[in-house]
């Protein structure tokens, strides 16, 4: 059923446009012309058009086979950014310094914007030989660790969606080279809680990432800790995965305590 006008003056056509994506919402396995048309009360022609519109945005997808409707990645990367915006700088800033102290690292907290990692805070290690990073800064989601631990958290359909896109382009002689290769990454990353970027993204540097959940359980941000190559090793690099984990479960207990 069609939500009520809650104003006197409203464009229609976005009206209608946030009736579909909202209708969508509610069919998992997506919908047809037809069912969307009588449910919104509106003419196929009018819901196609719109649709069309969607698809072209990128907001909707048509399954070829069936020729249902769903919802498509842009909106759930546009949720994730909004739920970002949860200021978790704020939030993350004492127990990225609780770890930087720990490790003596540079250490960063990032999000994903489309299919890029973006850094939006960063506290740089004091050690002579470190690792500098900006604010600012991004990273394909395939080769770095934060990207890496955002795909393992994403259902299989989104991920399904999120890695027919990619195009995994070497930026070192270690960048993973083929999606089977990616999805073992993934897999392990999941089983672990936390992802390791392996000289991928840049050339003589280790990067760990771990996932910063909401209180539904939605990735919103990831923390990361960034060493050179000389200065770890495997055994060090699952030490320091544990203390990256625990930090990321810190912040999302404690923004799950914002209400």
């Amino acid at each position: 059923m069609r939500r009520k006008q809650s104003y006197d003056t409203t464009v229609q056509s976005v009206e209608r446009t946030l009736d579909i994506i909202e209708t969508l919402s509610l069919h998992k396995t997506g919908v047809g012309v037809t069912t969307l048309s009588k449910e919104l009360k509106l003419h196929k022609s009018t819901v196609h058009r719109l649709l069309t519109t969607l698809m072209l945005r990128k907001y909707v997808d048509q399954d070829l086979e069936t020729s249902k409707y769903k919802l498509a990645m842009k909106l759930f990367e546009l949720g994730n950014a909004v739920l970002s915006k949860l200021d978790i700088r704020q939030h993350a800033l004492s127990y990225m310094r609780q770890l930087w102290k720990n490790t003596g690292e540079t250490i960063q907290l990032s999000i994903v914007d489309q299919n890029n990692v973006l850094y939006v805070d960063v506290i740089e290690s004091l050690e002579k030989v470190s690792v500098r990073s900006n604010i600012g800064e991004r990273a394909p989601l395939y080769c770095s660790a934060p990207g890496k631990i955002w795909l393992a958290m994403l259902p299989e359909d989104r991920l399904s969606e999120m890695l027919k896109g990619l195009k995994l382009d070497s930026l070192t002689p270690n960048t993973v080279d083929s999606i089977e290769k990616l999805n073992a990454q993934i897999k392990t990353a999941f089983e672990l809680g936390y992802a390791v970027d392996d000289q991928e993204s840049s050339e003589n540097l280790v990067t760990i990432a771990s996932p910063v959940k909401n209180s539904r359980g939605r990735v919103i941000a990831c923390i990361s800790l960034t060493i050179p190559a000389l200065r770890t090793n495997d055994l060090k690099i699952i030490e320091l995965g544990k203390d990256v984990k625990l930090t990321a479960e810190k912040i999302s207990q404690n923004i799950g305590q914002v209400r």
